[in-house]
């Protein structure tokens, strides 16, 4: 029986085959101490043995593994240790023998406190594997747990087969447990209730029609997303006490979900085991009814947000005509007022003249609008919920019945459930007693607004509430109260409170220190007090030389004012654009490929086709034909259609859909990527791109595209969609590479998934410090950036303004009155020590990705009213953005080095435009938020392509001229891998029958003897 496929070979290369190393990594990994000296010491006069110690000694520091080896097989490593510690003696003829090698591994074993993978191990890795697929049932997540647990007991790593055999029983014990006990405590109703979602009822499955999203806010998609709701809601009112259970993690239900979504119901109803269908459709449901709920509470904010709009300008166009009005009112009392002066008219006429400028039987109602004109703008925005009450409740209502709020204000609490309580039941409004109503969950300034006065049954004139407005008013809070934070819905994704985004307090309580430990956080270890301390000095240290900097003049970008007595009195620091560098002319030279050429040349060299799995386990080891997927990529990253792309090229539309259903997804375009990602940066010119000495620094942006089909994540925007809707591809970019994309709401704030898409990038490229626009920054990113280990350095625009009201510092300000950048409050030191443990349980639970991140981030971003915790956290996050600032404003090479990865990012912007441009528009065509994803990464995966290609050629030609003239080995690097023009992506494709494949070494030959470069278009 065939073993589980948990790694990719580079991965299984990485943990279990001998490292190829360069000279730098030879000097540090073989390098000896006194131990090490003490031990060759011992071994006499036998070189052979001394140079199998050092080279075990440098293998296990590079991959903490043993090796069998020959000296021929390592022959530069061996050469490199001859050289280095042994420079008069031959090169080792004679391998030492296995006893002599074993003997040599126990002493690096004895020297780092290590130990073998006994029995005893096993059946301890097979314990630990048990506890972590009740935390992920994903293979690969449970194989990391284990090697993280080896590394912390000081273990030898067993051999890959055995983690295999142990994930993949830990794996298949887990999944017996879960359907016995789902059979044991699971009630008859409800397997029967989950089994009719895979009947088919007239013409659809229950189950298809569940798994279609809601594509607009229409009334008709409203309907039917809470018919949606309402036909699972008793299953998943189930699934909350059943979950707990059966002890299913929040990730495990995730898990199972993604597997009832990717497996067709004909699949399904076609599993042996009842129970496990019966399984994966319950977290499905249990998912899927939070992710309903979603849609319903965001279509209740759309929805109460375009009637606001409405009624803004309803008002505003009634204040505009009733301005005029009284304009002209003013103007025909002026000129009665100055008929009374008018010596020229006779006293007996002066009645008829005022007439005549207001008829007398006007005379009443101009008195009336004179005397006090109506410009009251709350007046008319109520006036117009009144006219609208009937269309607000068809839309609004049903999402109100059906959604379970829960609010800080506990006036808009009892509002909610009589509003409840009078909806299902048959009273009219204008029944309840003016005192029965409930009405302080609004302000008390528009109370006036919702009250009316009528006559009752005795005559007697009484106050009531009007319904309508009522009604309009309790929606419009309950969305102000969403927007900010203090009305909630438990049962969603995006829309629970804080709290139950994070780690439980009773168990962050109990197992602080063990989660710490897991995470491996060093700073979230770190005693606050003493990283504040360190933080107070920094922060000193950099004040005085800002400020030195800029008196001595050494800041030369820094541009002051200065008034009659010399002192500086305003100051600005400009910037230069610098160029991208796409598309330079260099490319002109190159032979145009069509994008099928570059693709099947990518494939060729990164082998990232084998990432296409087929989604059904039984089929795992076939392959679809090669040709088929890259018609596949190209169709869904330019947005051709199925149909026209079978015209356009020569692949039969069969095998289109086929291949489409079966291996084209986002997890596999995902794998691909980062297997191109990964050969680009093995490329010897790939570290020559960094831009800095502290490691790989990485740019995130946001780009608008256009969407052929309504979905729930597009939005109308005219600034950048006309009139049609769109989303935004948010991308991580890093040495010209896309390392990672999400797609969001062209509403949503791009600042909310810095932290999640940088911890999101899962390729072999570690980024040390990330740079974004204005957007990327919000009141939390700096501490969560720094407290994970990145360095947080955007663009700052209106910087004078920023460093005179955004600066912090430790000790008084008074103390910086004379200094030129000076802070504007002190650091809440005390505070942010009380309630740092807090702080901490909101960072771990980040760190373990209990939900996205991006929702705690967006929560804490969008509190208006500040608890301690909060407070403290955004306190920590002003030291952080002042110690940045202030290099910011002192350092020139900081700014450029910014300005350029924020280029670097547009530069892939402006190629993934053309890619989506071939079709006729930049537009996405995905019908679904997953075929949306589809469609971005498809559209990356081909900018993946077209840049290892570029860069290829680059490397190449770096290599040559490093040999034989390095100043022009220097240029090449200024060469932007991101251009196109040599790329052909549009015409009839042809996939098959292309002749041999593109030979790199051909173009480099031809680059190097048949033209010269222009060296002197390339650009930074």
């Amino acid at each position: 029986m065939a073993r589980l496929n948990i790694l990719t070979q580079d991965e299984i290369n990485s943990l279990y085959a001998i490292p190829s190393l360069d000279d730098e990594e030879r000097s540090f990994l073989f390098s000896l101490d006194a131990d090490d000296i003490a031990i060759l010491d011992s071994l006499e006069n036998n070189i052979a043995r001394k140079v199998d110690y050092i080279l075990q000694l440098g293998y296990y520091r590079a991959v903490n593994y043993f090796f069998l080896f020959s000296f021929q097989r390592v022959k530069a490593d061996t050469a490199f240790i001859m050289q280095l510690y042994f420079p008069e003696e031959p090169f080792p003829k004679k391998q030492v023998s296995k006893n002599h090698h074993y003997r040599n591994r126990c002493e690096v074993m004895r020297k780092f406190g290590l130990k073998e993978a006994d029995t005893g191990l096993q059946t301890q890795l097979l314990k630990e594997a048990k506890v972590l697929v009740k935390r992920h049932s994903l293979a690969k997540f449970v194989l990391e747990g284990l090697l993280i647990y080896c590394q912390q007991q000081n273990v030898i790593r067993p051999a890959y087969s055995t983690f295999q055999d142990i994930v993949s029983t830990a794996l298949q014990e887990e999944r017996n447990r879960l359907v016995n006990k789902l059979y044991t405590d699971a009630d008859k109703a409800l397997r029967a209730q989950l089994d009719k979602l895979l009947q088919n009822d007239e013409l659809f499955y229950n189950l298809t029609l569940l798994k279609k999203d809601q594509k607009s806010f229409s009334t008709t998609e409203i309907k039917n997303s809470v018919a949606k709701q309402q036909l699972i809601l008793g299953i998943y009112q189930q699934s909350r006490l059943l979950m707990s259970k059966l002890g299913l993690s929040e990730q495990n239900i995730i898990y199972y979900a993604n597997l009832a979504e990717f497996y067709t119901i004909q699949k399904l109803r076609r599993f042996t085991d009842k129970n496990l269908t019966r399984l994966y459709l319950l977290c499905y449901v249990h998912r899927r009814f939070l992710k309903i709920n979603d849609s319903l509470v965001t279509s209740l904010i759309q929805k109460m947000n375009k009637y606001a709009d409405d009624a803004e300008d309803y008002q505003r166009s009634k204040i505009e005509l009733l301005t005029n009005v009284d304009t002209k009112l003013r103007n025909q009392a002026c000129q009665v007022l100055a008929i009374n002066i008018d010596h020229r008219i006779p006293d007996e006429q002066v009645r008829a003249k005022a007439f005549e400028v207001v008829p007398l039987a006007d005379y009443k109602q101009f008195l009336d609008d004179f005397k006090k004109p109506n410009l009251d703008r709350d007046f008319y925005r109520w006036q117009y919920y009144t006219q609208q009450a009937l269309t607000v409740k068809k839309n609004i209502r049903p999402l109100f019945k059906v959604l379970e709020f829960s609010c800080t204000h506990e006036g808009l609490t009892q509002a909610i459930a009589f509003l409840r309580k009078h909806l299902s039941g048959g009273q009219s409004f204008r029944d309840y007693p003016f005192q029965e109503v409930p009405l302080n969950f609004f302000p008390q300034s528009l109370k006036k607004l919702l009250t009316l006065k009528v006559k009752a049954d005795d005559q007697k004139v009484v106050k009531l509430v009007d319904g309508d407005r009522y009604e309009c008013m309790l929606y419009h809070q309950i969305k102000q109260g969403i927007a900010n934070n203090t009305v909630f819905i438990k049962d969603s994704i995006s829309y629970r409170t804080l709290d139950d985004e994070l780690i439980d307090a009773e168990y962050w309580a109990e197992h602080k220190d063990e989660i710490l430990q897991q995470l491996n956080m060093p700073l979230l270890s770190m005693d606050i007090a003493t990283l504040l301390d360190e933080l107070e000095k920094n922060l000193k240290t950099k004040y005085n030389l800002v400020n030195e900097h800029i008196h001595s003049g050494e800041n030369t970008s820094l541009k002051v004012q200065h008034n009659k007595q010399g002192d500086i009195v305003k100051w600005t620091l400009p910037y230069t654009r610098l160029d991208d560098g796409i598309n330079n002319p260099f490319y002109e030279k190159l032979h145009v490929s069509s994008i099928a050429d570059i693709l099947r040349f990518s494939a060729e060299a990164t082998g990232f086709l084998k990432s296409f799995s087929h989604l059904q386990p039984k089929y795992s080891k076939s392959t679809a034909d090669p040709e088929v997927i890259h018609a596949c990529i190209i169709a869904n990253a330019t947005g051709t259609e199925t149909k026209k792309m079978k015209a356009i090229s020569d692949v039969k539309e069969q095998d289109l859909d086929r291949v489409n259903k079966n291996y084209i997804r986002y997890q596999t375009l995902a794998t691909a990527n980062d297997a191109i990602m990964n050969h680009t940066a093995k490329l010897p010119i790939f570290s020559e791109y960094n831009l800095s000495d502290y490691g790989v620094h990485a740019s995130v942006d946001g780009q608008k595209f256009a969407t052929k089909y309504h979905t729930i994540k597009s939005r109308y925007s005219k600034k950048y969609f006309g009139m049609l809707q769109g989303v935004v591809l948010f991308s991580l970019n890093a040495n010209h590479l896309p390392l990672c994309l999400k797609v969001i709401g062209a509403n949503q704030h791009e600042s909310h998934f810095l932290l999640d898409i940088v911890e999101s990038n899962t390729s072999d490229v570690e980024i040390t410090a990330v740079s974004g626009d204005m957007h990327s920054i919000n009141r939390v990113n700096f501490a969560l950036m720094y407290m994970f280990g990145y360095r947080f350095m955007p663009r700052f625009t209106q910087l004078r303004d920023k460093s005179e009201h955004d600066l912090v510092s430790f000790d008084e300000i008074e103390h910086y009155a004379k200094q030129i950048i000076k802070p504007s409050k002190k650091v809440n030191k005390a505070l942010i020590i009380k309630e740092w443990d807090k702080v901490l349980r909101i960072l771990a639970s980040l760190a373990t990705k209990k939900t996205t991140q991006s929702q705690i981030v967006s929560k804490l971003s969008a509190y208006k009213k500040l608890n301690p915790t909060l407070k403290a956290l955004i306190a920590f996050d002003e030291i952080i953005k002042t110690d940045y600032l202030l290099d910011y404003i002192d350092n020139k090479e900081v700014r450029e080095v910014v300005q350029c990865s924020l280029n670097r990012g547009e530069s892939y912007h402006q190629l993934s435009a053309t890619i989506a441009k071939v079709s006729g528009g930049r537009m996405l065509n995905g019908k679904t938020e997953i075929e949306l994803d589809i469609n971005a990464e498809s559209i990356r995966l081909i900018a993946n392509a077209v840049i290892f290609y570029n860069a290829t050629i680059l490397s190449a030609l770096h290599q040559h001229y490093r040999a034989v003239h390095p100043d022009k080995a220097k240029e090449i690097l200024r060469f932007s891998p991101v251009a196109w023009q040599h790329i052909n992506f549009i015409g009839k494709y042809e996939f098959y029958n292309r002749g041999s494949l593109l030979s790199i070494q051909e173009v480099i030959k031809k680059l190097i003897g048949d033209f010269e470069i222009d060296f002197s278009a390339a650009s930074l």
